[in-house]
């Protein structure tokens, strides 16, 4: 067990039976598919990790709400695209049944959900998927951007009474800080505004020998 750098998260001690948040690398690779030019998965462990900390923490049917760095304060339900970071919608996996459907080369989550949600929340839309099924329709997304100050009227009591968080780490696209587990000034606010400074985190670390990767990459477990 140790701390995540840059002070992200409570210092880790024992887990209570709640989780109320996972932090994840919200890279590219955490998709199946979108690095077709390995041989092999670098990340199945961490997927696998990431997958067995959302099934904790949507026991008992709990819709989590997901938290990511945008360019802009914006709230709502919306459907996962990589586009922006130059992967098309079609080498993304088939959404769940009832969640989405397939039209031609065009991916869509529901003819209802028009806003598309940025890489690190898609990231985490994707992730939340292979464990809800098709009920992951009804993940609400925030996006708060780095110079979020705090708790305001609107996205305050949203965090303080959501059922749960998925909080895509990752810092800002392009930032200085690469490290895949780094959040933004913004996101962190978000997570003292929902209670972050009373949990308790574990933290599962995933070292990488690959070149072209980060030294690790971590999946972070608060409760």
């Amino acid at each position: 067990m140790e701390s995540p750098r840059n002070g992200q998260v409570p210092r880790p001690v024992l887990l209570s039976s709640i989780v109320h948040a996972v932090i994840l690398p919200a890279t590219l690779l955490l998709v199946p598919g979108t690095a077709p030019g390995l041989r092999t998965d670098p990340l199945g462990d961490v997927r696998a990790a990431v997958a067995a900390a959302l099934a904790r923490l949507t026991e008992g049917g709990r819709i989590p709400l997901v938290l990511a760095h945008g360019p802009a304060l914006r709230h709502g339900r919306m459907r996962p695209s990589l586009a922006g970071s130059g992967i098309g919608d079609r080498w993304l996996p088939d959404p769940p049944p009832g969640a989405g459907r397939r039209a031609g080369a065009a991916w869509s989550w529901t003819d209802e959900i028009r806003q598309v949600a940025g890489t690190g929340a898609s990231v985490a839309l994707l992730a939340l998927a292979d464990v809800l099924g098709d009920r992951v329709a009804e993940v609400e997304v925030l996006e708060v951007p780095p110079s979020w100050p705090g708790p305001v009227a609107g996205p305050d009591p949203l965090l303080r009474d959501a059922a749960g968080l998925v909080v895509a780490g990752g810092g800002v696209p392009g930032g200085l800080d690469s490290d895949p587990g780094a959040l933004t000034d913004g996101v962190r606010a978000a997570l003292r505004a929902a209670g972050a400074d009373a949990w308790t985190s574990q933290v599962q670390a995933f070292a990488q020998s690959h070149d072209h990767l980060p030294l690790e990459y971590r999946v972070t477990t608060l409760a």
